[in-house]
């Protein structure tokens, strides 16, 4: 584990993953930034049929997957050393794949599109009886305005394959459960054949409105690879935020503001996710290093 206090040294992060980098004033460099227009060849009006029908959408092949391999490898190496795959958000290029979606997100969002300071990412692994976030809704409140105006969205982006063996997603699909005489509050409400299971390889993104009853399964221990993922979430600008702070999406927050940023978020999920004493007291003075950083 890198210590509190050297974690605010850039230099020790880029060290540890060379084949990515660190912007320290949060510019990127043009091939990492660019939006570019692989993300544009979707149909728009089958994409929104399905959203606006069964609550999320899973676009294949949308993303270059060169990009993806360094950032896989990037939280392999973070898992290795004993660290959370969610300071892969320290690195340019994890910001940068979402970037590269403005098109989609602003089909759904608007030209206004914000960053919610919401953010994870995932190493399932099949040897520790790994698993995804329980059963849950990523925002309990209002998240859609009548039938047609979307006011936040989650992008979940897989690094790996994710298949029923290492966990992929599960939904609910929205369709389904508006037969239902009251929407789900706890899992054993659910009608296991309403149940619909995701697969996605490199390359896909998925995405799902922010009330979309979902997770991510349990893998296997015969699963062949782990389950490895991105997720960050969005919202339309235009309307009043839904965070405290929201982030520009075309200017990712610099070094040590995301350092705080990813430091901040172990409290927050640690409902959803299992984190150690160590980890928590580790990410707590992360977060005491960075505001002494910042104040000299």
């Amino acid at each position: 584990m890198i210590t509190p206090q050297n974690a605010t040294d850039i230099q020790v992060w880029q060290k540890l993953n060379p084949q990515l980098s660190i912007s320290a004033d949060g510019s990127m460099k043009a091939e990492i930034a660019s939006t570019g227009t692989d993300c544009g060849g979707f149909d728009r009006d089958v994409l929104s049929d399905r959203f606006w029908d069964e609550g999320y959408f899973l676009l294949r092949d949308i993303l270059p997957t060169s990009d993806l391999v360094r950032l896989r490898a990037g939280i392999e190496t973070l898992v290795a050393n004993g660290m959370s795959p969610s300071l892969i958000y320290l690195y340019d290029e994890a910001w940068g794949v979402f970037r590269r979606l403005r098109p989609l997100l602003s089909h759904f969002l608007g030209d206004k599109v914000a960053l919610l300071p919401h953010f994870w990412a995932w190493h399932v692994d099949p040897r520790s009886d790994g698993s995804g976030w329980p059963p849950h809704r990523d925002y309990q409140g209002e998240s859609v305005i009548g039938d047609d105006l979307l006011i936040s969205l989650s992008l979940w982006v897989p690094l790996s394959n994710a298949t029923p063996e290492n966990g992929c997603m599960y939904v609910l699909p929205r369709n389904f459960e508006k037969t239902y005489r009251a929407p789900v509050s706890a899992p054993d409400e659910v009608l296991l054949q309403d149940v619909r299971a995701l697969p996605a390889q490199p390359g896909a993104v998925m995405g799902w409105r922010q009330d979309l009853y979902h997770w991510g399964g349990r893998a296997s221990p015969h699963a062949s690879e782990p389950r490895i993922s991105l997720s960050l979430e969005f919202q339309n600008a235009a309307f009043d935020p839904l965070a405290d702070e929201l982030l520009a999406l075309d200017n990712p927050p610099p070094f040590l503001q995301r350092l705080t940023l990813i430091a901040a978020q172990f409290e927050k999920y640690r409902h959803m996710q299992s984190i150690d004493q160590d980890t928590l007291v580790w990410a707590q003075q992360v977060l005491n290093a960075c505001k002494a950083t910042v104040s000299r």
